[in-house]
């Protein structure tokens, strides 16, 4: 005679087939490698590997906060500058930078400007300051003049805000790239993590995340200096001041000490730009070799009255006289608004397209421009320049990056070294695996065939929760996973041998299978709960594969405890009620 199974023992089975069914669906892709675009499998979604087990490019980027601060600084000033109209009776008379020693860092990581005023009304002024711009701070005072820095807490929201953007802009464009699985985040207070797993073309991937693409609409002046007696100019600054590019220098950097030179012997509010040339048109000049694919100065209004902020779109199409590739823009309502008005006021000019710093076009304006134009990129072969004029297409839609960026650091991991990672972690999974098999059958007889079954099927669980995640697995959540199956046979040991002590006090074998689940699960809970809380503070303040490891541990937590308990008890209930009473006497365990 047979126990009756109850209908509760049935519910538990049918829903454990069902989830058993419903994770081998989500890990066949994987598994059986199929092709999503040819499969005609119902689910396609295979586990995303990282960059360790697929290769790829890992690049560690910092923030040049000092353009970033100075930015912020000029915006202030002119604030003050024009708030400062309003307020006659406070007699402010100057507004104007301090002076930079270029020579220390730390001057430049936090600018500031002066600002003279009648001596007599230093208690107004200050006043005034404190109430209108809590976004500055005093940082010097002497009779009639304030020097003015940004606040410190207005800072660190400047950084934080930028690095955000950062990442943000980031993320855009590698989305339009077509990378998938990116891993972007933030390391300290001024770095910017990027992992791009599968990514062949590095230079093109590092062109498209460095690219400013600050885009700017500048009228170029040609009254008061004619372009040879600009050229003349330069080579004279050059000559005079031992101004130099060298390889590896940043350009801006060139062009930054060549206006700082040109200071007097150009009008104020103009500034010396740079035209791109072909890479093999680089120039030479009395101070030295300029940089290839840099020539014509240009002299350029300061003030950019239109800039890409208000760009709506950006394409590729073709010159309709060359076929050669360009970049089309169309303004938003704003923008279109700003450039009409430009356009219009200076017909006859010429209107310089600047992308960060360097000028891309200078077309005459022969009419007024509202809505949209077009960049052309130079004489290069045609693959190149559609390649060139796509990644531009990108990162003017995706928006411009609020801050310079400089790769401190970067690795490039081969495929083939991925799949050797991949080929050796599966060996080393299995034979690990094998061996904890074998010790459970031996050592538990009939019960460590129950704890094997269970150990499979927290596998397929954990493998399965991952794919349905989209989680991306790497080396150290291959690692999270054997640890899982660690914490799952402990779990199992752990009501094995309460089970040994019940039947050893002389309980029959339900009392003793019944009484070793309960009183092992507390013992089981807070192990496994003590591990959670790790895993959560790994997942919560690592980044990578820290966090990665975290993800997998948490996720083998929650399916140890289901299939240590539960599956392993449905298991044991079962076979104890389809025994007969009398042939019932022990258990191998």
């Amino acid at each position: 005679m047979t126990q009756n199974l109850s209908g509760t023992w049935w519910a538990k089975l049918v829903l454990l087939v069902t989830l058993v069914a419903t994770a081998g669906v989500y890990v066949y892709p994987t598994l059986a490698n199929l092709n999503p675009e040819t499969s005609k499998f119902p689910f396609k979604q295979k586990i995303n590997l990282g960059l360790d087990l697929q290769g790829g490019l890992y690049l560690v980027l910092g923030v040049d906060f000092s353009k970033v601060n100075r930015d912020v600084l000029d915006r202030q000033a002119s604030s003050v500058r024009e708030a400062a109209k309003t307020k006659l009776d406070l007699g402010v008379k100057l507004v104007h930078p301090a002076k930079v020693d270029a020579t220390k860092p730390e001057l430049r990581e936090d600018p500031s400007f002066v600002m003279e005023f009648d001596a007599a009304r230093r208690d107004a002024v200050h006043a005034w300051i404190k109430k209108d711009f809590w976004t500055l701070r005093i940082v010097g005072e002497t009779a009639g003049r304030f020097e003015l820095g940004i606040a410190r807490d207005y800072r660190q929201d400047v950084r934080e805000r930028t690095i955000g953007q950062s990442i943000e802009v980031i993320r855009n464009r590698i989305d339009e790239f077509g990378v998938s699985e990116p891993a972007i985040s933030s390391q300290g207070t001024d770095r910017v993590v990027v992992e791009l797993p599968g990514v062949k073309d590095v230079d093109r991937a590092k062109d498209l995340i460095g690219k400013t693409a600050k885009l700017e609409f500048k009228i170029v002046d040609d009254k008061v200096i004619s372009p040879g007696q600009l050229a003349d100019l330069v080579a004279e600054l050059e000559k005079k001041n031992s101004i130099t590019y060298r390889e590896g220098q940043k350009f801006s950097e060139y062009v930054q000490a060549i206006n700082a030179a040109a200071k007097g012997k150009i009008p104020e509010g103009r500034e010396i730009a740079f035209e791109r040339a072909s890479p093999s048109q680089g120039t030479e000049g009395p101070g030295g070799a300029r940089p290839a694919g840099m020539r014509l100065p240009y002299l350029l209004i300061s003030q950019a009255d239109v800039t890409g902020d208000d760009l709506q779109d950006a394409h590729v199409s073709p010159d309709p006289e060359t076929q050669r590739p360009n970049v089309s823009f169309e303004m938003n309502p704003r923008g279109a608004d700003a450039l009409g008005k430009v356009t219009e006021a200076h017909k006859g000019q010429r209107m310089a397209i600047v992308l960060d710093g360097i000028v891309q076009s200078a077309p005459v304006i022969q009419s007024k421009i509202s809505d949209r134009g077009q960049i052309t990129l130079g004489q290069l072969d045609y693959e190149t320049l559609m390649r060139e004029a796509k990644d531009l297409a990108i990162v003017l839609r995706a928006g411009a990056l609020p801050a310079q960026l400089e790769f401190l650091e970067q690795r490039v991991v081969g495929p083939s070294l991925g799949q050797d990672s991949i080929a050796k972690g599966a060996r080393a999974s299995i034979i690990g695996c094998l061996l904890v098999f074998a010790f459970m059958m031996f050592y538990y007889r009939a019960s460590g065939v129950v704890a094997v079954i269970s150990l499979l099927l927290n596998f397929l669980f954990s493998f399965a929760i991952l794919v349905g995640l989209e989680a991306t697995l790497t080396l150290p959540g291959i690692a999270g996973l054997a640890l899982t199956i660690g914490m799952a046979v402990d779990s199992n040991v752990i009501i094995f041998e309460r089970i040994r002590d019940e039947l050893l006090e002389g309980k029959s074998v339900a009392g003793a299978v019944e009484a070793g689940f309960q009183r092992a699960f507390a013992a089981i809970f807070d192990a496994n709960l003590t591990h959670g809380i790790i895993g959560a503070i790994l997942m919560y303040f690592g980044t990578g594969p820290i966090r990665g490891f975290a993800i997998t541990l948490l996720i083998g937590i929650f399916t140890t405890l289901f299939c240590a308990v539960t599956v392993c008890k449905l298991i044991f209930d079962g076979y104890i009620a389809l025994k007969r009473e009398g042939e019932l006497k022990t258990l191998s365990i």
